[in-house]
């Protein structure tokens, strides 16, 4: 009996130690010692990494931690979103999310939010169409009626098939018979040298990118419903001016997300740490310079909306022959 009680004991103690122990690790979360990691699946100086890095500046100073962005290019942001999936669940490293989330998983190039737990979201990022200022085509309806009148020689640039833009893209191209040559680059960052040097006589990008480059290029259309709040592209028409009736997906959605198995309390820091840099006059003053829609959810709340991306993304991809979700 009396080894009974010294084992239960010595038990007793060892799970108590183990439980203050983890209690001790959640209370001195963030480690000071440690880095914050945002990972952005796209090239530095794109619409998605611009957006990241004004967000992390916030981020840094509302959790005195120091933060650090890691670009991992490739596979439309799927080989990103894998580099985090295969990291610890701790909360240190986040990964930029957002419809080019969505849209990779559905395209079957990694697990993406089938293994991610949703922090915040933070804004959408209207796409424009735009060409060269050395282009012949002045107008949406021009750029429409080459197309047309040489099916598969204009060139319809995106930045990667399994992001957001590539999901507009095909869907434009199906609305106009197949007509364009979609095709995909590896993020803004190459996309807009192949526009502006002529690689490609059309592509689509975020809005954020069109204003940083409006010496070189020229905005034809935008795809959200209305027009842009910025007034230098006040004057850029909807696709229902141009005279078509169709919705294609109309921005890029900007998010965070964690790993799956991140403890709850973690997660909860995260989201009212991001919460804080988001209502930032920093970060404010950032989305009103660039023209985007600020859209804060955060935890259950972003879940329930990534869900609406997921239902509106489906069915253009199958019906293009992409959609690959087991």
């Amino acid at each position: 009996m009396k080894k009974f009680l010294i084992i239960l004991v010595i038990f007793s103690l060892f799970t108590g130690s183990v439980f203050a122990a983890a209690q001790t690790e959640e209370q001195t979360f963030p480690d000071p010692e440690k880095n914050f990691n945002f990972v952005v699946g796209f090239s530095a100086g794109g619409g998605t990494d611009l957006i990241f890095r004004a967000f992390a500046e916030e981020f840094k100073k509302v959790t005195g931690q120091n933060v650090i962005i890691t670009n991992i290019p490739g596979g439309s942001s799927a080989v990103g979103t894998n580099e985090l999936l295969n990291g610890e669940a701790d909360g240190y490293m986040m990964l930029g999310a957002g419809t080019h989330t969505v849209s990779a998983t559905l395209q079957g190039t990694t697990e993406g939010f089938k293994e991610l737990d949703h922090i915040a979201s933070l804004n959408w990022d209207p796409f424009i169409i735009a060409v060269n200022k050395k282009s012949p085509y002045k107008t949406f309806q021009e750029l429409v009626e080459a197309a047309e009148k040489t099916p598969g020689t204009i060139v319809l640039g995106n930045s990667g098939q399994t992001g957001a833009t590539g999901v507009a893209s095909i869907g434009i191209n199906l609305n106009f018979g197949k007509t364009f040559n979609v095709t995909s680059f590896n993020g803004g960052a190459e996309l807009i040298p192949a526009v502006l040097g002529g690689h490609a006589e059309a592509g689509i990008f975020s809005q954020s990118e069109v204003i940083n480059n409006l010496d070189g290029l020229i905005p034809l259309v935008i795809l959200t419903p209305d027009r842009s709040i910025k007034s230098e592209l006040s004057d850029v028409p909807t696709l229902a001016e141009c005279g078509y009736d169709f919705e294609v997906p109309g921005g890029s959605f900007r998010a965070i997300c964690v790993k799956k198995g991140t403890s709850p309390e973690r997660e909860q820091y995260l989201a009212d740490m991001a919460e804080k840099a988001f209502n930032s006059e920093g970060f404010q003053s950032f989305m009103k310079e660039k023209g985007l829609i600020p859209f804060f959810k955060k935890l259950e709340d972003y879940t329930a909306y990534d869900q609406t991306l997921i239902d509106a993304y489906t069915p253009i991809l199958k019906e293009a022959g992409l959609y690959k979700m087991n």
